[in-house]
């Protein structure tokens, strides 16, 4: 999402929806769980699966790097497709201040 902001107010913080990528079978969510808690991914750990989470520009880094773990494990074709879609966003985000990746739970 982009982030648009005119002040320092979050009141007069305004966010527009570029992307976005379907999990409906949660393969998504699926991978974060098993990845979670185990003391590699504390970016991952943030997600929880009713909850929403923000990363910005510069939680990029890291969020890609736990991606990428979770790539290097992916069960199937159809985990690895949405984790690659997600991953491509991240990249996406990580290059502009103004770009967000936003994770929105059930």
């Amino acid at each position: 999402m982009r982030i648009e902001q005119a002040d320092t107010s979050p009141r007069r913080r305004k966010t527009a929806e570029l992307a976005v990528v379907g999990d409906t079978r949660f393969r998504f969510a699926e991978a974060v769980e098993r990845a979670q808690y185990k003391g590699s991914t504390p970016m991952l750990d943030r997600i929880g699966i009713y909850g929403t989470l923000e990363l910005s520009w510069d939680e990029m880094p890291q969020f890609l790097s736990e991606l990428d773990q979770l790539l290097a494990v992916a069960t199937d074709e159809q985990e690895r497709e949405v984790l690659t879609t997600v991953h491509r966003l991240g990249q996406r985000c990580g290059t502009d201040r103004n770009l967000a990746l936003r994770l929105v739970g059930d």
